[in-house]
């Protein structure tokens, strides 16, 4: 099953009161899904909130669509992955 890396943007609801307590509802949502994905979240300034993961493709819009409900405005971009890694056709 080929692998994705998707990158998930948006806002965070109330995540500049507790940056570590939303960093892990996110794993746990991601969790939820599957236990093979460890995703990489990132807070910026006023909420701004960055989430790297590499799921299988199949797992994708799953993956999306338990994370989405904790941002404003989502966006949601994939890039599918070749054998080693890379972005296939980069």
């Amino acid at each position: 099953m080929p692998k994705v890396h998707m990158q998930i943007t948006g806002r965070a609801v109330g995540a500049s009161d507790e940056q570590p307590g939303f960093a892990e509802l996110v794993r746990t949502r991601v969790g939820g899904v599957t236990d093979r994905a460890f995703p990489d979240v990132k807070i910026g300034s006023e909420d701004e909130v960055r989430i790297e993961i590499v799921v299988d493709r199949d797992l994708q819009s799953d993956v999306a669509e338990a994370i989405e409900p904790l941002l404003t405005d989502p966006q949601v971009t994939s890039a599918v992955l070749d054998d080693e890694g890379e972005a296939a056709g980069a």
